[in-house]
């Protein structure tokens, strides 16, 4: 360590350290953008692009390689032996190279993002003749190894300054320069995120390069590069996390406007069916039937009960408006009524409403009445009892609707499927008017449906 210190001196050896340091903080950065797009696969953000990603990476691929060929001809530096000979020259020929290439490569990103992204040719064309300024510096690099142009190594291998050094580095002062000029005049056309990396990527490497002009032993411009680096890479988080944010609000918000459009396309469905069965004639046939049977009690109580059933669903398809509790209630039995003409005392139902002063979407209830008569106690021969129960907890309302069976017993496919709807329907409902929730809580004693909303939808009667 000592010979090595002694060889490049104290000052280059504090730079390789520096920039060792800043090569692994690259390679951790390279490595957390790279290993997030395969896991990015199993999650909500797949389709989610995050824009400026991979110029981000190239930039940091370059300045990785930018260092680490400053360190290796640093290493070989002040060493007779062939192969440092050969490292020198190699290596910080390479460093030239991948130096142009990261002013070049920000002259495009201003060229794609800003001119052509905009329509300004005019900016296009500068930026272009920006471009070939370098080619001039280019040309010298290409000659360099035979003439000395921009640098060459004198008989202890350093690394000494060419003749024509300073045009390369006034070239790419120019260059920066250009880009502050074009950020400040165009900078209300520019995103957020672009003017932070065009600050950052371009004001501190250009004060690393103005240093490096009066003061050589010292490789300024790759620390400022590198300090750089982290800065953009703060940024590109924050970025992330902003674009990830607005795309699920824009997610959100098209869901939000498929729901509805297919709201509605559902109730324009609900019109034309309403219009083909012609709820009005059907109705007016049950009273004149139920008329002819007043000298048969049951009959005509059924018939009431049936046609009551059947207008509160009709009235639900074609009309969205809340509607009380107690009138919820009033379906319900109707319903009830029915069904207990089919289970006789199979069907048993106690009620606890503690409260009944507040509105409800139509059909809220009776859809889980139904499935706890159907699904939980219908198929089981001895029955059972379902319960219905209202009251207030915590600033809401509760509704539950209990039955005493599994919920699962001799139950078939296209059961499964028909209480699955109801429920979906039932949780639709209170989607759309956006007032409460729906909750299943199913066990081996039983199911409770459980329909919570805020306390702010009491019945203004």
């Amino acid at each position: 360590m000592q010979e090595l210190i002694d060889r490049i001196g104290i000052t280059f050896f504090i730079q390789i350290v520096i920039e060792l340091w800043n090569s692994v903080f690259l390679m951790l950065m390279i490595f957390s953008l790279i290993i997030k797009k395969p896991r990015a696969k199993q999650e909500l953000t797949k389709n989610i692009e995050i824009p400026y990603t991979k110029e981000i990476l190239i930039f940091y691929n370059l300045i990785f390689l930018y260092n680490l060929c400053n360190v290796i001809s640093i290493l070989s530096t002040g060493s007779n032996a062939v192969i440092s000979y050969w490292l020198v020259r190699i290596f910080d020929y390479l460093y030239y190279v991948i130096g142009a290439f990261q002013t070049l490569f920000f002259l495009q990103l201003i060229k794609k993002y800003i001119a052509e992204k905009n329509g300004f040719t005019l900016l296009r064309k500068a930026v272009s003749a920006v471009q070939l300024l370098h080619v001039p510096a280019l040309l010298l690099l290409a000659v360099t190894p035979f003439t000395g142009a921009l640098y060459s190594f004198d008989e202890l291998n350093r690394y000494v300054r060419g003749p024509l050094f300073i045009w390369w580095h006034i070239t790419t002062i120019i260059s920066f320069l250009f880009i502050i000029l074009v950020y400040i005049v165009e900078r209300k056309n520019t995103d957020i995120f672009l003017r932070q990396i065009i600050v950052t990527a371009t004001v501190i490497p250009l004060a690393g390069f103005i240093i490096n002009t009066v003061h050589s032993d010292l490789s300024f411009n790759n620390i400022c590069v590198s300090i750089t680096a982290i800065i953009i890479f703060l940024f590109y988080e924050k970025h992330k996390t902003d674009v990830t944010v607005r795309t699920f609000h824009e997610l959100n918000l098209l869901q939000t406007q498929l729901v509805e459009k297919k709201l509605a396309l559902e109730q324009s469905k609900n019109a034309v069916l309403m219009a083909q069965i012609q709820p009005h004639f059907i109705n007016n046939s049950l009273m004149a039937l139920r008329s002819r049977c007043r000298d048969y009690p049951d009959l005509y109580r059924s018939i009431t009960q049936f046609s009551q059933y059947l207008r509160s669903h009709f009235e639900a398809i074609s009309d969205t408006k809340m509607i009380s509790f107690e009138r919820e209630m009033e379906n319900v039995e109707a319903y009830l009524d029915l069904e207990r003409e089919n289970y006789g005392d199979r069907l048993q139902v106690e009620y606890s409403i503690e409260c009944d002063d507040f509105l409800i979407p139509a059909l809220s209830v009776q859809p889980l009445v139904e499935n706890a008569v159907r699904h939980g106690i219908g198929t089981y021969e001895q029955g059972g009892t379902v319960y219905i129960k209202a009251f207030k907890k915590n600033e809401k309302i509760c509704i539950e609707i209990i039955d005493d069976g599994s919920g699962q017993s001799s139950i078939t496919e296209q059961q499964k499927k028909r209480r699955g709807i109801g429920i979906e329907n039932v949780r639709s409902r209170l989607r759309t008017i956006d007032i409460g929730e729906l909750e299943i809580i199913r066990s081996e004693h039983g199911t409770t449906a459980r329909i919570t909303i805020e306390k702010g939808q009491e019945d203004p009667e």
